[in-house]
């Protein structure tokens, strides 16, 4: 499955068949996945051997349209912050930070009509001080919305060709591995055999990376210790396992 299709599957499930009424004129959501996905390859540097892509993106729409996007406008963000990331891993660019995605409109701008500017920049704290990257285009970013985190029970999904297959809650300590005496077994050669652990300390969750031979990421990003948020999807070789409340 393409990064566009799965991006446009799972918006479709997760407004219970509105997504295709909502969005028949005016910006549709897929051809914003299309545009952001370009706006990352134009904004591609090479350095130290790796190739960057921008991690920040700003949405702007017309008035009329972000009508249609504004109750859907969390959902949205986040499965473009996770397309972001995916995007990145699946052609092994390498991301300054987490993604991050914010809408703004333009009174200037048509329905139908929108543009994307994007900006490496890394939100890790040195000295107290955000650093910045080398920006794909110069434009100051608002601060990224904040993800209402659910109230919920920790639940790890593992899916595979884009379907669910199997659910397991994390009530103290999930290990996921390739060996048979992981709690949660994947069968994935790029997976080490005890490669991640997640830890649920009165309800928070935490991903820790057991020295996997080829790494852990979180929404793109490699990571080695994570605090979890729902929806956040974990990738070990190429299996993907995402975070959820229930």
């Amino acid at each position: 499955m393409s990064l566009i299709s799965g991006f446009e599957e799972r918006l479709e499930r997760a407004v219970d068949g509105f997504f295709a009424r909502l969005f028949r004129s005016g910006v549709h959501p897929v051809e914003i996945g299309k545009r952001l996905l370009r706006v990352m390859e134009d904004g591609t540097t090479v350095a130290l051997r790796r190739t960057y892509v921008p991690n920040v993106y700003r949405i702007t729409v017309s008035a009329q349209d972000y009508e249609k996007l504004e109750n859907l406008e969390g959902k949205l963000v986040e499965e473009l912050e996770i397309f972001v990331g995916d995007a990145a891993r699946q052609r092994q660019w390498s991301l300054p930070d987490s993604p991050r995605v914010t809408f703004a409109t333009d009174p200037k701008l048509s329905g139908g009509e929108f543009r994307i500017t994007a900006e490496a920049v890394s939100l890790r704290k040195d000295k107290h001080k955000a650093e910045r990257a080398v920006p794909a285009e110069v434009e100051e970013e608002p601060p990224a919305p904040v993800r209402r985190e659910r109230q919920g029970r920790p639940t790890l999904v593992l899916i595979a060709d884009g379907k669910e297959t199997k659910t397991v809650h994390v009530e103290r300590r999930i290990r996921i591995g390739r060996q048979a005496d992981n709690d949660l077994v994947v069968v994935d050669p790029g997976v080490s055999r005890h490669h991640v652990e997640v830890i649920n300390e009165n309800g928070n969750c935490t991903l820790h990376d057991l020295g996997s031979t080829n790494g852990t990421y979180v929404n793109g990003s490699v990571v080695t210790e994570h605090a979890l948020r729902e929806g956040d999807r974990i990738s070990l070789g190429s299996t993907v396992v995402e975070f959820r409340r229930e």
